[in-house]
């Protein structure tokens, strides 16, 4: 018996060094898996004294143990699937060394607190053992759930102040203006562009995006901002919070750029699990801005699902690229660039590991040397991305363009930008073409649609079949609204070309076109910050109405009693089982909350 005694604590004894070892030859990875190993530590230790305790008084020993052997579990699973898996990649891995993290808190928690009551009253730990628990879990539920509820209400309406400061007859000019601008439509093209403006930077590249992503085309992006540093560019580059958190925290790739001395990386509202009614206001906004030179706005993210050649899933988009010729301080540039130092400055914008040590972690050196390799092979299959671009010959005259952007805190919105775009289409004297991904609308929405159509000849709105939609929520919510978009009596397509449509795009009459991130929804309205760039060009108008026109193609018309008439050639895409479920589920658990979606 003491035998079997001596060789099981030797065993676990080594077991946890073999766990505490392996964490170690895993930091040389993973740079979360440093704060996984002294939490590992720290629970070990509370596990020792508890064990300790639990020899001085019985009724101990059984808690300690279950914390124990279900937190060990965990961990071992956790460096298993790491060790058999190194191709994981770093959005997952973190996730489960996240897990492996709360389970130890957990372990330590439910050891130490229990026991601390139990002591201090001097009654056995066994009584009474989930209360405390149970009323714990409740409160924070219900905390959570009132803050969320409470992110953006009430919707705001649009001042008065705004509406007599709006003018739409501002958006036209006279006479071609200083900018020139065409719309990139393929998403390996507006890569390589990209790629390329960045390349050809000197001074200065600002990016701003909803969603950045180690995958394939983010690591092309992340290796292009990290050369133009190494040139001596400033290079400053603004997130979501979101995304900051799941995507790119403890990041090796983004940690190589943000810790370089001509480089930032800063998180717009990055998540505050203590302030749940700040969790919905976004930074939404997609564009890139490279010295004085030219910019891009639209709807991509910085991942592959956006931009670059792909084999897996992607989204159809669109960005309007735009081209100071000159020079001129008079460009849209410099709005652009105004908005986001509004956004930047803000106290609600915080650093990305900025801290210089970090760049010494090994993980990072291996991913700056992967990112330098990946950026020469880009240049070997692209090679006109190193020559100098004839940006005059690739673009369009403009008459003037505007930069219309929401409000950009972090609560509820006036919500400006949609005010402006109906006045906008309102005033239209042919047609409108709407193209959006998603509807999801309130009251005040459905008015203005219903106005539009009343007021313009011929007022169309395109957006993605149920089927093709890749928003689960969007799905659920344009069946459920079905009725109410028909009222509006708005000429309705239903784009069926079996990718998601991600464009966000208004077309009014032969002249002005509208390109941005603005969905038709009601986190674009009230909840995001978000930009759409009013462009008046004669040229530009028939470049984005062919566009338009061929997914119009591909779509299904929509008559006023619900029916649909398909052109010859084109399929209604048919919703799989699994997703008609996925889709249901969703909708029903979240509809109530669909001014949040």
């Amino acid at each position: 018996m003491l035998k079997e005694k001596l060789t099981g604590k030797i065993g676990r004894k080594m077991e946890r060094i073999l766990v505490g070892v392996a964490m170690l030859v895993l930091t040389r990875r993973y740079p979360l898996m440093w704060p996984v190993f002294l939490v590992y530590v720290l629970k070990e230790g509370v596990t020792a004294y508890f064990a300790y305790v639990a020899r001085q008084k019985e009724s101990f020993s059984k808690s300690t143990r279950w914390y124990d052997a279900s937190c060990r579990g965990v961990t071992l699973l956790v460096l298993f699937v790491l060790f058999i898996k190194p191709d994981i990649g770093y959005f997952k891995a973190n996730i489960l060394m996240s897990v492996s993290m709360v389970c130890m808190g957990i372990s330590v928690l439910g050891q130490s607190l229990p026991k601390c009551v139990a002591v201090k009253r001097g009654m056995n730990a066994g009584r009474k053992r989930y209360g405390w628990r149970v009323g714990v879990v409740l409160c924070v539920v219900v905390y959570y759930l009132a803050g969320i509820l409470c992110s953006g209400m009430p919707q705001p309406r649009v001042s008065d102040a705004y509406k007599e400061s709006l003018n739409t007859n501002t958006f036209y000019g006279e006479g071609a203006c200083c900018d020139r601008a065409t719309i990139f439509e393929d998403n390996e093209e507006a890569l390589f562009e990209r790629v390329r403006l960045i390349h050809n930077a000197k001074e200065r590249v600002i990016l701003s995006t909803f969603d950045f992503r180690d995958d394939e085309a983010g690591k092309v992006m992340i290796a292009a901002l990290l050369a133009a540093a190494e040139r001596g560019v400033q290079v400053r580059v603004i997130v979501d919070g979101v995304s900051g958190m799941l995507r790119m925290g403890a990041n090796p790739y983004f940690m190589a750029l943000s810790t370089h001395q001509n480089a930032e990386i800063r998180i717009y509202n990055k998540i505050n699990l203590l302030k749940p009614w700040a969790l919905m206001g976004r930074l939404h906004d997609k564009y890139v801005i490279a010295d004085d030179t030219a910019y891009f706005l639209g709807g991509r993210n910085t991942f592959s699902y956006f931009l670059g050649a792909t084999d897996g899933h992607i989204n159809y988009d669109r960005d309007v690229f735009v081209y100071n010729a000159g020079g001129s301080a008079e460009s849209s540039l410099y709005q652009v660039e105004a908005y986001f130092n509004e956004v930047w400055n803000q106290k609600e914008t915080k650093r990305f590991h900025d801290w210089s040590a970090k760049a010494r972690l090994t993980s990072v050196k291996n991913a700056k040397a992967e990112l330098t390799e990946l950026l020469a092979a880009y240049y070997t299959e692209y090679p006109d991305v190193l020559t100098e671009p004839d940006y005059a010959a690739m673009t369009m005259p403009t008459k003037k363009i505007t930069l219309l952007a929401n409000p950009t805190t972090i609560c509820a919105k006036e919500p400006t930008v949609f005010y402006a775009l109906a006045e906008l289409m309102k005033q239209a004297k042919a047609q409108v073409t709407i193209h959006t991904p998603y509807l999801i609308c309130n009251e005040m929405m459905y008015d203005a649609f219903a106005e539009i159509a009343k007021q313009v000849p011929k007022a169309q709105l395109m957006t993605n079949s149920a089927a093709n939609n890749g928003n689960p929520f969007g799905s659920g919510d344009y069946m459920a609204e079905f009725s109410n978009i028909l009222r509006t009596g708005m000429e309705l397509y239903e784009y069926e070309g079996g990718v998601s449509y991600h464009a966000k795009s208004i077309a009014i009459d032969d002249d002005l076109s509208i390109v941005g991130s603005f969905n038709m929804d009601m986190r674009s309205v009230y909840l995001d910050t978000e930009l759409m760039l009013v462009v008046d060009s004669t040229e530009l108008n028939a470049q984005l109405r062919g566009i338009m026109e061929q997914y119009q193609a591909q779509s299904g018309v929509v008559a006023a009693d619900g029916s649909k008439a398909y052109p010859e050639g084109v399929e209604p895409q048919v919703m799989s089982r699994k997703k008609r479920m996925k889709v249901g589920l969703i909708y029903t658990l979240l509809g109530w909350a669909r001014r949040l979606m």
